[in-house]
C-alpha cells in the first residue's frame, strides 16, 4: 500500500515540477502532458492545476467540468490543506474524502513555485485524486482473510479519524497495528484474522512458556497470544492435551537419585508404553541413533558441567524400527554455588514430518538447482524463519557470500540494511501465518548489502510456495546498479541542462514525431517572444517567427537531419512582433526506435544576436574607412580584384574611376582639418548617391577615392564620371558661421583591356589619367590613352 500511494504521489509532484519549468501553460499543453502521465500504470483519477488557488486546468475534462473555476478559498474544508501546501512548500495529503464529482479519493496537493529574477514566486498548486476504492482492490484488502480497519484521515496516522473498517479493531487487544508511511503523513492499519489467531503450531511456544513458569526458568519467554485470564491451574490441566497437539514432550532428571520423569507425549514420541518402559539416561541413549549419540552426549555433559541450557537435533530409533527426528531442548539447574547440579529439565519435539518435508524440499531444490545455477540472476529460497535453504552461484557473485557460508543463516540480516529490519519482521510474521506479505507476488527495487558492506540496488521479485504445512519464499534478484547509475547520469544531465538553460538562456524543446507533439520550455517562449497560448500549434508559431529568407533553408536542413544525418544544426534570423531581428542558433539530436526509425527530436535554441553584431562590427572595422564609411583601400582592392577576374573570365567590360579633391590642402590650410574632414564626408555621401548599387566605391588615400564599374565600358564610364563630377561640383559644406565651402574633383578613367588585365595596372592607368585632369585645369574627366599617356 505504501508503494502504491508513494508512486502515485510522485506523479503529482512531477507535474508540479513540470509547470515550475514552463509556467505559461495552456489547457491544451496541460492536457497533452497529463495524458502521458495518466496513461501509465497508476491509480490517479485526474490531474488538475490551480494558478493562485483557482482551478483552471484539468485532465480528463470529461466528468470533471464541475471543478473548473472553483476557488479553493471558497471551500473551507479544502482551503486549509491547499494553503498549508503553499506555507510548507511541500506535498500535502488530504482524505480520503467524498469528491464533488463523485466517489472517494485521497488527494495529493503539491505547490508550484517559479523563479522570477532570482526570486521564488508562488504560482499555484497541482492536485490529483488517488482512487481509494481502486487502491484497496490493487492491494487486496477485501480478498484477505483479515479483519482490517484504517485510520489517519489527512495523513494524521494514529491521531486521524477512522475511515475504513470497524473502529473496535483499534481497541481490540488481539489486533496488530502497522503504519503506512507516505509523503507528508501516514495511516495506521489495525488487523486480525477473521477466525482469530491460529492455535496449532504455536502450542510449541505455549508449552515452553508453561515449563518456564512452573520451574522458574524462562526458556523462550511468555507466549504472547495466551489469554491473560487463563490461570496456571487451567494450563496444568490441559498440559497433556496441549503436548499431544503440539507433539512436544517434556522430561525431568534428578541428579540426586538418577530418577527420570517423562510426560505422556514423551512416551508417545519414543514409541514406548508408560506401563512397561522405565525411562533412564541409559535407556534414552540406547534409543538415540548411533550416528548422533556423540553429539547428544557432548551436549548433556556441557550442560551439566556449566549449569547451562543446551539444544540438539537428533534422530531416535523406536522399538518398531522407525526412525524419528526430534528437537531436544534442556537446561541443568544448579545450586547457588553454580557447582552442584540438582536437576535437569527439558522438552523434546517430534519434528519428523518437518524433517521429511525438508528432505523432499532438498530433493526438489536439486531438481531446480541446475536451472537456477545457469541463471544470471540471484535465486534465493528462505523458510518462514528467514533461514536460507538455497543460494545459487549468481547470488554468490552478487553478494560475495559463498553458499556454504549462508545456508541455514537468516537472509535479511545478511543482505538488507538495518533500517528495514522492523518492517521485514512484521512482513515475516504475516508470511509465517498466511504465506502472504507485502512483497509476495510483487516486483520492486530495494537497497541491498554485499559481504564487503557495499550498498547497492537490486530489483526483487518474490513468490511463495508451501511444503506440507510450512511456507517458503523464492526471491529472484537482479543487480540494477548500472541501470541506477545510468538513470542518475541521465538525471544529472537533465539537471545540468536545466541549469544551463536558466544560466545561459538556452531553450529546450522536444518533438515526438509519432504523436506530432512539440513541447517547449519557458526559455523557448522568451527566445521567440510570444506567450504559450498565443498559438495553437508550436511549429506554426516557430514558422511565423523565422525570417522569410531563412525559413526554407532551416526547414530543409531539419528534414535532411531527420532522414539521414541524425544531427541538426542551423542558424537563422527571427523577427519579433516589434520588428526587431534576432539571430538564433539551433541544434538537435535525432532519436530512433528499435527498428532504426526516427521517432523523436530533442533540441536546444539560443540567442547569438550579440555575437553576430560584434562580428559585424569587427567586419566593418576591418573593411570600412572610419571617417567616410566607404570601403577602405584593402577591402576596395579585394572587391575590384574579384570583379576584374569575373569580367575577364566571362569577357565582360569593367572600368575604374579615380578622383581626388581639387586644392584640398588649401581647404585644410584655410579652414582647418575638421572642415577638411567635413568636405571628405560630403564628397563620400554625394558620390554614393550618384553611383549605382553595383558600383564599388572606396577611399584609397587622404583625399583620393576610386570607383569600380562592373559591366561598364569606356563610354559608360565617361558618362558616370561626368555625372559624379557635376554632382560634387553642386555640393557644399555650410560652416556654423553660415559660410559656404564648395569644392570640385578631378577624375581619371581606365578600362579593362588586353594590355590592362591586372588591378594594379588599372589603378596606375587611372592615376595617370587623374594627373592629366589636374594638369589640364582640374574639375574635369580624363581617360587613359595608351598612346597619348605613354
Amino acid at each position: 500500500m505504501e508503494k502504491e500511494i508513494t508512486k502515485n504521489l510522485l506523479l503529482v509532484q512531477g507535474t508540479a515540477n513540470y509547470i515550475a519549468i514552463a509556467p505559461k501553460i495552456s489547457q491544451e499543453i496541460f492536457a497533452k502532458y497529463a495524458k502521458g502521465v495518466l496513461s501509465g500504470d497508476n491509480l490517479l483519477k485526474n490531474l488538475g492545476a490551480a494558478p493562485d488557488f483557482v482551478m483552471q486546468f484539468v485532465y480528463p475534462l470529461e466528468g470533471n467540468q464541475k471543478i473548473i473555476g472553483i476557488n479553493y478559498r471558497s471551500l473551507p474544508k479544502q482551503w486549509e490543506q491547499a494553503k498549508k501546501a503553499k506555507e510548507i512548500r511541500d506535498m500535502v495529503v488530504a482524505g480520503p474524502i467524498k469528491l464533488i464529482q463523485g466517489g472517494t479519493g485521497l488527494i495529493g496537493r503539491a505547490p508550484v513555485f517559479t523563479e522570477n529574477n532570482g526570486r521564488m514566486e508562488f504560482w499555484g498548486i497541482v492536485s490529483s485524486v488517488i482512487d481509494v476504492e481502486k487502491l484497496f482492490a490493487v492491494v487486496g484488502i477485501d480478498d484477505s482473510n483479515l479483519d482490517i480497519a484504517i485510520r489517519g484521515v489527512n495523513g494524521l496516522g494514529n491521531k486521524g479519524d477512522i475511515f475504513y473498517g470497524s473502529p473496535q479493531l483499534f481497541t481490540d487487544k488481539d489486533t496488530i497495528h502497522m503504519p503506512v508511511m507516505f509523503s507528508s503523513g501516514s495511516w495506521t492499519i489495525a488487523a486480525k484474522p477473521h477466525d482469530g489467531w491460529s492455535k496449532t503450531h504455536p502450542f510449541t511456544v505455549f508449552i515452553h512458556t508453561l515449563l518456564g513458569l512452573l520451574l522458574t526458568v524462562s526458556i523462550f519467554g511468555v507466549y504472547r497470544v495466551v489469554k491473560r485470564d487463563l490461570t496456571i491451574q487451567t494450563i496444568q490441566e490441559n498440559l497433556n492435551q496441549a503436548q499431544y497437539i503440539a507433539q512436544l514432550g517434556s522430561w525431568r532428571f534428578e541428579h540426586s537419585d538418577g530418577r527420570v520423569w517423562w510426560s505422556d507425549e514423551t512416551y508417545r514420541i519414543f514409541g514406548v508404553d508408560r506401563d512397561s518402559f522405565v525411562p533412564s539416561i541409559e535407556s534414552f541413549m540406547d534409543m538415540v541413533h548411533p550416528e548422533d549419540r556423540k553429539k547428544v552426549q557432548e551436549a548433556l555433559e556441557i550442560s551439566m558441567n556449566t549449569c547451562a541450557g543446551y539444544a540438539v537435533d537428533h534422530r531416535i530409533i523406536r522399538p518398531d524400527g522407525e526412525i524419528h527426528y526430534v528437537q531436544e531442548r534442556g537446561e541443568t539447574v544448579c545450586l547457588v554455588s553454580k557447582e552442584t547440579p540438582t536437576h535437569a529439565m527439558g522438552t523434546v519435539l517430534d519434528v519428523t514430518e518437518r524433517a521429511l518435508a525438508e528432505e523432499k524440499l532438498r530433493a526438489s531444490e536439486e531438481k531446480m538447482r541446475a536451472m537456477a545455477e545457469s541463471s544470471y540472476e540471484a535465486v534465493i529460497i528462505i523458510d518462514i524463519n528467514d533461514n536460507i535453504s538455497f543460494w545459487n552461484s549468481a547470488a554468490e557473485d552478487m553478494f560475495g557470500w559463498k553458499a556454504e557460508e549462508v545456508i541455514g543463516q537468516q537472509m535479511h540480516p545478511l543482505i538488507t540494511p538495518q533500517e528495514y529490519h522492523p518492517q521485514i519482521r512484521k512482513g515475516m510474521e504475516v508470511f509465517t501465518r498466511t504465506g502472504k506479505g507485502p512483497v509476495i507476488g510483487s516486483v520492486s527495487e530495494m537497497p541491498a548489502i554485499r559481504k564487503n558492506g557495499e550498498i547497492f540496488y537490486v530489483e526483487r521479485s518474490v513468490t511463495a510456495f508451501k511444503v506440507r504445512d510450512s511456507y517458503h519464499a523464492v526471491g529472484i534478484l537482479r543487480d540494477v546498479t548500472e541501470r541506477k547509475r545510468l538513470e542518475q547520469k541521465l538525471q544529472n544531465y537533465a539537471d545540468r541542462l536545466t541549469l544551463a538553460s536558466k544560466a545561459g538562456g538556452i531553450g529546450v524543446w522536444e518533438w515526438n514525431l509519432i504523436t506530432n507533439s512539440l513541447t517547449w520550455d519557458a526559455q523557448m517562449y522568451r527566445l521567440y517572444n510570444f506567450d504559450p497560448d498565443e498559438f495553437n500549434e508550436l511549429y506554426e508559431a516557430w514558422q511565423s517567427r523565422v525570417h522569410p529568407e531563412d525559413l526554407q533553408d532551416a526547414e530543409q536542413s531539419l528534414k535532411q537531419a531527420v532522414e539521414s544525418t541524425g544531427f541538426w544544426e542551423s542558424e537563422f534570423r527571427v523577427i519579433w512582433p516589434n520588428e526587431e531581428v534576432r539571430f538564433i542558433k539551433a541544434a538537435a539530436l535525432i532519436g530512433k526506435n528499435n527498428e532504426g526509425k526516427t521517432d523523436s527530436l530533442i533540441g536546444v535554441n539560443w540567442d547569438v544576436t550579440e555575437a553576430r553584431q560584434k562580428e559585424e562590427q569587427l567586419r566593418l572595422m576591418a573593411t570600412t574607412d572610419d571617417m567616410t564609411k566607404l570601403h577602405n583601400r584593402r577591402f576596395f582592392i579585394e572587391l575590384i580584384s574579384r570583379e576584374a577576374e569575373r569580367s575577364i573570365r566571362y569577357n565582360r567590360p569593367f572600368s575604374l574611376v579615380m578622383f581626388d579633391v581639387d586644392k584640398f590642402k588649401m581647404v585644410n590650410d584655410m579652414y582647418g582639418h575638421d572642415v577638411g574632414d567635413m568636405v571628405l564626408k560630403a564628397i563620400a555621401a554625394t558620390a554614393k548617391n550618384a553611383l549605382r548599387d553595383v558600383d564599388i566605391i572606396g577611399r584609397i588615400g587622404g583625399e583620393e577615392f576610386a570607383v569600380g564599374l562592373p559591366e561598364t565600358d569606356i563610354n559608360g564610364a565617361l558618362l558616370l564620371a561626368e555625372r559624379l563630377r557635376l554632382a560634387i561640383e553642386k555640393a557644399f559644406v555650410e560652416l556654423p558661421n553660415g559660410e559656404i565651402v564648395d569644392f570640385t574633383i578631378s577624375l581619371g578613367i581606365s578600362t579593362l583591356n588586353k594590355s590592362s588585365t591586372e588591378v594594379d595596372i588599372l589603378l596606375k592607368h587611372a592615376d595617370i589619367a587623374l594627373y592629366a585632369a589636374k594638369e589640364n585645369g582640374r574639375n574635369r574627366v580624363e581617360t587613359y590613352n595608351e598612346t597619348k599617356n605613354e
